[in-house]
């Protein structure tokens, strides 16, 4: 028996099929043996509605009778049209449904993401998974197992996708153990492949290596599977506009990626010198299209229905959505994804123009809090792993990562004016997010009051934002995407 993972495109089955056929190509030394694929290999995931589609299911029961391949069984789980799973068998007798089959003198059991599956008179259990990746998931899962196959005393298969979906990421990582829980077998995370008995790729990666190799995979298979040419965004001389462009350089290329500073009067010459080094640093085609004729020119034509106004927030706003709407043209001229840069500290408190800072198709850092992506960001500058295809050693100055966070919308502006600093803000919002903890729990555990009040109002508040922001990478235990985080926007907390 081997194991493999696959990199799936949801909906694809003719090309999932076509790599399901090459993987297999792979194993001419192994005739007759039975590929265990991840749950999903054929059809992709996440599915969403098609899962439930009867002519999507009806070309999918359609293409299970060419599964068998070169003598190769082939054992996957499809959708079962009901929002739950089937393993399936494919070999030289057919194709097979249901939670147990015999392969060669074995009879296996096999559960689909673990779920409850009777393992008496087996030989061994089989899990097929398409577990999206959380931080420490991977090792999560695999300890699991470990301790799983030793309680019930029988090897222990276990395989799952690997690539990007939309907002999910997998890891890979699939494995087979004895009944101790001992290795047999563990493939990589984050690449494809199939193996034999004996290969060990162990110890993994820790992180916050994973992380950045997570958000790679996000980036290059959004915009890869949707057939983008590229990447534009924003670069205002700020961190998560140099976190993101650099991600995605060490995702597609930096031929691939573009970057334009857009200045208002507000715009410091730090901020211009330090995005110009952040575009040199990585390489990428910079350009500065400057917004102040089209400040002045919204602000004439404003004049009449402002009179008897001050400036105020509003003023601030247009000058994001100019920006956004010059991001967008160049999106639509050349064909390219716009990267929205907002963080999750920014995505949780509303600290965003909606159609300005928050336009854009994809959104690589919306689920990473403003501290752990500086810390990811030092560690890039530190590392560069052998799977990052480019000579980049740092991705940006330090100074980027060290300065105060400012938008610029009006002179001398600071983050910090209009939230507490990002040491603060931080440890309240992943109490209130992953933790789901009340106001009082979190001043308990060592908050200020008025900062937790404060926050809490502004989370809820922001909902009206978030659920029309971009998707994005999901990392965390509860991200803002796919129903993870799922509160009304009219509500009374």
């Amino acid at each position: 028996m081997l194991i493999a993972q696959i990199n799936s495109i949801a909906g694809d089955l003719d090309g999932n099929l076509k790599k399901i056929h090459q993987i297999a190509e792979q194993c001419p030394h192994s005739p007759g043996e039975t590929i265990v694929f991840p749950a999903y290999a054929l059809t992709g995931w996440p599915l969403g509605d098609l899962a439930y589609s009867k002519s999507f299911m009806a070309e999918v029961h359609k293409k299970l009778d060419k599964l068998y391949h070169l003598e190769h069984g082939i054992l996957t789980a499809i959708p079962d049209g009901a929002g739950g799973a089937t393993p399936v068998l494919a070999n030289e007798k057919g194709v097979h449904y249901g939670s147990r089959f015999t392969i060669g003198e074995f009879t296996i059991a096999v559960s689909v993401g673990f779920e409850p599956v009777s393992c008496d008179g087996t030989d061994k259990l089989i899990v097929l998974d398409a577990r999206p990746y959380k931080t420490g998931s991977a090792v999560e899962t695999l300890e699991h197992a470990r301790a799983f196959a030793t309680r019930i005393r029988l090897p222990l298969t276990y395989t799952n996708l690997v690539g990007g979906n939309d907002s999910s990421v997998y890891a890979g990582g699939s494995f087979m153990l004895d009944l101790d829980g001992g290795f047999v077998e563990v493939l990589p995370l984050w690449e494809e492949g199939v193996a034999g008995v004996g290969q060990i790729s162990w110890p993994w990666p820790a992180e916050p290596e994973n992380t950045w190799r997570a958000l790679m995979t996000g980036v290059r298979d959004y915009v890869e599977k949707n057939g983008m040419k590229g990447v534009v965004l924003g670069l205002s001389g700020g961190f998560d506009s140099a976190m993101c462009a650099a991600v995605a350089v060490d995702a597609l290329g930096a031929d691939r990626v573009r970057a334009v500073m857009m200045p208002s009067p507000y715009t410091s010459r730090e901020s211009l010198d330090d995005a110009k080094s952040v575009a040199d640093c990585l390489g990428i085609r910079y350009d500065i299209l400057p917004i102040v004729d089209q400040m002045k020119a919204f602000e004439t034509a404003l004049a009449p229905a402002f009179k008897g106004t001050e400036p105020d927030t509003t003023e601030e706003n247009i000058q994001a959505r100019l920006r956004g709407m010059t991001l967008m043209a160049l999106s639509n001229k050349f064909g390219y994804l716009l990267l929205t840069t907002c963080n999750k500290s920014e995505e949780a408190v509303g600290y965003a123009t909606l159609y300005g800072d928050m336009c854009g198709g994809f959104a690589p850092i919306k689920d990473l809090y403003k501290t752990d992506a500086y810390a990811l960001a030092r560690w890039r500058n530190e590392h560069h792993p052998a799977w990052i295809k480019n000579d980049i050693k740092r991705i940006m100055p330090d100074v980027l990562i060290t300065k105060a966070p400012t938008a610029e919308l009006r002179p001398n502006q600071k983050d910090s004016d209009s939230l507490p600093v990002y040491e603060k803000l931080d440890p309240i919002l992943k109490m209130l997010i992953e933790g789901d903890c009340g106001i009082d729990e979190i001043v308990a555990a060592g908050h200020d009051e008025a900062d937790v009040r404060r926050v809490f109002k502004m989370l809820h508040r922001a909902e009206f934002k978030r659920k029309q922001g971009a998707p994005g990478i999901k990392l965390s235990r509860r991200s803002f995407d796919d129903g993870e985080w799922n509160y009304p926007i009219t509500k009374k907390v």
